[in-house]
C-alpha cells in the first residue's frame, strides 16, 4: 500500500489505522508520517516499522535492513526465511505543481523543465540507489506520493517521474490492470477511476484531479500483480481521513529457487551508500546445515563465525569503505564455497573556502558559495589579505579573508550549496554534519548571526555569537561567556549528529558546550535533493537588523559527517592557509630567454622547492627563497617541477 496520511493522521489517525487494517495490507509506505506516528500505527497493527521523517514504513513481516537512499526511505523485508523483498518509499516535492502550471497556460516545455528541476533530483538519486537491487533477482517495490501525474494517464504528456520509473524497469501496478482507463484531456473529475488527488474537493481549488500516488514493482523477478485499486470512503473507512486516496496492490511472488550455494545477497552485490549498521542476509544453498561467514575490507573477507541463520550483523562499519564478504555452505557432503560479494558504505563530502584566489571559488570540493542577492551583497563585500595592523595576521602569517559588514537587509548574505551531500542520519535532510569557521569579529562584540538553516532568511538565524562572547542559540543552549573575544581570530565549529540528537560547540578545538535537538528539525540542513541553496551565512530574518555584525572570515568548511571531539581538537585553532585544504597561494612561472622566472606572494616561512620528477617526487629546498617572492632558474633539457612550501 501507498498511503499519504495527511500530516500524521489527517482528520483521524485511528481511521488511518483502520484503513490499513481492513485493507489487509502487509507492507505500507506512508507519506506525511513521522517516526512517532509510525510507531503508533505499527503498535496498533502489531507490525514492524521504520520511522523516517515523513516517509515511514510499516510491515507485517520483519524489517531486516534499512537502506540509505538519499531520496526517500527503503527497507529489506523478510517474508519467510531466505525470501526477501525490497520496499522503497518516496514523497516528492509538492510545489511548483505541474497540473497547476498547465491550468495557468504554461506550455509543455515549461512544465517538463519544471518537473526536471523540482522532482527529478530526488527521484534520480532514489532510482540510482535502487539500480543494483533492480538488477538482481529479488522483488523490488517503489511506492509514494510523487506529486506528479503519470505519462500513462495523459494522451501526450511525457511526465518525467513516471517515465524515469519505466526506464528503470519498474511497472505501474495500477495501470497494468486498468489499461483501458481514459486519458487526459479532458480533465479528470475527482471520483474518476484511479484518481488519488483528491477525494476532498475543498482541498483542490483548481479542479486538478490526478493519479499521483503509485505502487511500482520490478519486472522479471517472479512478481505478478493480481489486483490494484484506490481506497477511500467508497470502499474503506467512512469518513475517509486523508486528502489522498491510498493505493493498494496485491501480488503473487515466486519463491526463490535454491542453488547449490548461497545466493541473493543483501545488500546486493555492488551496492553503494550502505548503512554503517547493516545486517547481511542471503538465500541459503539447498540442503545447507550451517554457514561459514567471511567478512572484511579485503577479498574474500576474514572468517568471522559459523551460523545456522541466514543473517549476520558485522557491527558498526566505517564510512566510505568497501567491504567484501562470502558465505560458504556447510552440508553433509562437505563445504560449498560461495561467491565473493562486496558493497560500499556512504561516502563523505568535504567542502572548503579560503579565498586564496580573491574570489568565492572553493578550495576543496565542488560546493558553491555565492552572494545571496547578487550585486548588492557583492558590493558590500571585500576580499583581501591581512596586514597585521587593521586586520591581524593568523599566527604571524598573512591570511586571505572575506569581509562581511553588518547587513541591513534580510536579502543580504551568502548562500552555500552542497551538491555532493544527500540526506543522512536516517532523515530527509542533512542531519550529520560539521561546520567550521575561522573568523574574527571586530570590537565591540554584539549579536552576530553565523548561519541560518533557512536559505531564504524567512526566520531567525540558528547560530550566534552574542555580546557577552557566548556561542550558541536559545533552542539548544549557549556556551559560557567569553569563549569568543573581539579582534581575535577563532576557529568555531559546530558538530551535529541529529540522528543521535547531539550537538557540540568547539572553539579552537576545545568543546565549550554540548546540547541536544531533533532529527529533521530546525537545525537539519537542506541537501542536494532540495532545489536551491542549502544554507545562508551571516544574516538573519529579524527585521530589526540588530543581530548582524561585521566580521572577517578567513576560511569556512563543511563536511557531511559528525567530526569527533578528538578530530576537532587535532585541527586546533585558526590557520592562515585554511582548515582542511591548507593551500598556499598560486605559483606563477614564465620563460624569459634562457631563464625561468618564478613568482609568488611572499611571506614569512614560504619557500620554493624543486624536484626532477613526480614519480617519485624528490623535493629539495631552493636556497635563498625562504620569505622571498621570486626566483630565476636556468632552462635545461631535463624536466623540473616546482612547488611552494612552508
Amino acid at each position: 500500500m501507498s498511503f499519504n496520511i495527511w500530516v500524521n493522521g489527517g482528520t483521524s489517525l485511528t481511521r488511518c489505522i483502520d484503513a490499513i487494517r481492513t485493507s489487509g495490507a502487509d507492507i505500507v509506505g506512508l507519506q506525511e508520517c513521522g517516526a512517532t506516528t509510525a510507531r503508533t500505527i505499527a503498535d496498533s497493527l502489531v507490525f514492524h516499522h521504520l520511522g523516517v521523517g515523513d516517509v515511514s514504513i510499516v510491515s507485517r513481516y520483519p524489517i531486516r535492513n534499512t537502506i540509505s537512499t538519499g531520496g526517500g526511505s527503503a527497507v529489506a523485508i523478510e517474508l519467510s526465511p531466505g525470501q526477501l523483498v525490497y520496499l522503497f518509499n518516496c514523497h516528492l516535492a509538492p510545489y511548483p505543481y505541474g497540473p497547476y502550471s498547465i491550468r495557468e497556460g504554461r506550455d509543455q516545455a515549461f512544465v517538463i523543465n519544471q518537473e526536471n528541476q523540482t522532482r527529478m533530483p530526488a527521484l534520480n538519486q532514489l532510482l540510482a540507489t535502487m539500480a543494483p537491487y533492480l538488477a538482481g533477482p529479488t522483488p523490488c517495490f517503489l511506492v509514494g506520493d510523487f506529486n506528479a501525474p503519470s505519462h500513462l494517464d495523459y494522451a501526450s504528456y511525457p511526465w518525467p517521474t513516471s517515465i524515469a520509473c519505466d526506464n528503470a524497469g519498474l511497472l505501474d501496478s495500477y495501470r497494468l490492470l486498468h489499461s483501458t482507463n481514459r486519458t487526459y484531456p479532458p480533465a479528470f473529475p475527482y471520483n474518476a477511476p484511479g484518481i488519488t488527488w483528491t477525494p476532498v474537493i475543498s482541498q483542490e481549488p483548481n479542479s486538478a484531479f490526478d493519479r499521483i500516488d503509485f505502487v511500482f514493482f520490478s519486472s522479471g523477478d517472479g512478481v505478478i500483480v493480481i489486483e490494484s485499486t484506490e481506497l477511500d470512503s467508497r470502499n474503506s473507512v467512512n469518513p475517509w481521513p486523508s486528502d489522498h486516496r491510498a493505493v493498494i496492490s496485491r501480488f503473487t511472488l515466486t519463491p526463490p529457487l535454491l542453488a547449490d550455494k548461497s545466493t541473493q545477497p543483501s545488500p546486493v552485490a555492488g551496492a553503494t551508500n550502505v548503512s554503517q549498521n547493516v545486517q547481511l542476509g542471503w538465500v541459503p544453498g539447498s540442503n545447507t546445515l550451517s554457514h561459514h561467514v567471511y567478512f572484511g575490507t579485503t577479498s574474500p573477507g576474514a572468517y568471522r563465525t559459523n551460523s545456522s541463520n541466514a543473517t549476520f550483523a558485522p557491527g558498526p562499519l566505517a564510512l566510505d569503505t568497501t567491504y567484501f564478504w562470502r558465505i560458504d555452505d556447510v552440508k553433509a557432503s562437505g563445504v560449498v564455497t560461495g561467491d565473493v560479494w562486496s558493497f560500499s558504505t556512504r561516502r563523505v563530502a568535504v567542502y572548503e573556502w579560503n579565498f586564496a584566489h580573491g574570489d568565492l571559488g572553493p578550495a576543496l570540493g565542488d560546493g558553491a558559495l555565492s552572494y545571496a542577492d547578487g550585486a548588492v551583497t557583492s558590493n558590500l563585500t571585500s576580499l583581501g589579505t591581512s596586514d597585521g595592523a587593521a586586520v591581524p595576521h593568523i599566527g604571524g602569517y598573512p591570511t586571505h579573508y572575506l569581509y562581511a559588514p553588518a547587513f541591513a537587509s534580510s536579502a543580504n548574505g551568502y548562500h552555500v550549496a552542497f551538491p555532493a551531500s544527500g540526506p543522512n542520519g536516517g532523515g530527509l535532510y542533512i542531519n550529520q554534519f560539521t561546520l567550521i569557521f575561522d573568523l574574527l569579529i571586530p570590537a565591540p562584540l554584539d549579536w552576530t548571526a553565523l548561519f541560518n538553516t533557512n536559505p531564504q532568511n524567512a526566520n531567525d538565524a540558528d547560530f550566534y555569537v552574542d555580546a557577552d562572547g557566548r556561542l550558541g542559540i536559545g533552542a539548544i543552549g549557549y556556551s559560557a561567556p567569553g569563549v569568543i573575544t573581539p579582534n581575535a581570530w577563532h576557529r568555531i565549529a559546530l558538530a551535529a549528529d541529529l540522528a543521535a540528537g547531539t550537538v557540540g560547540y568547539y572553539v579552537n578545538g576545545n568543546v565549550v558546550f554540548t546540547g541536544s535537538t531533533a532529527l529533521d528539525g530546525r537545525f537539519s540542513l537542506y541537501s542536494s535533493l532540495d532545489p536551491g541553496p542549502d544554507l545562508l551565512l551571516f544574516n538573519e530574518g529579524d527585521p530589526s537588523g540588530a543581530f548582524t555584525h561585521s566580521l572577517y572570515l578567513s576560511s569556512f568548511a563543511f563536511t557531511d559527517r559528525t567530526m569527533t571531539a578528538a578530530e576537532l581538537q587535532a585541527l586546533g585553532g585558526p590557520k592562515d592557509l585554511g582548515i582542511f585544504a591548507q593551500a598556499l597561494s598560486s605559483l606563477s612561472i614564465a620563460r624569459q630567454g634562457s631563464n625561468l622566472r618564478l613568482t609568488w606572494p611572499g611571506g614569512q616561512g614560504v619557500r620554493l622547492q624543486k624536484s626532477p620528477s613526480l614519480a617519485p617526487a624528490s623535493w629539495q629546498e631552493v636556497p635563498g627563497t625562504s620569505g622571498a617572492s621570486a626566483f630565476d632558474d636556468t632552462v635545461t633539457s631535463t624536466a623540473a617541477f616546482y612547488r611552494l612550501a612552508r
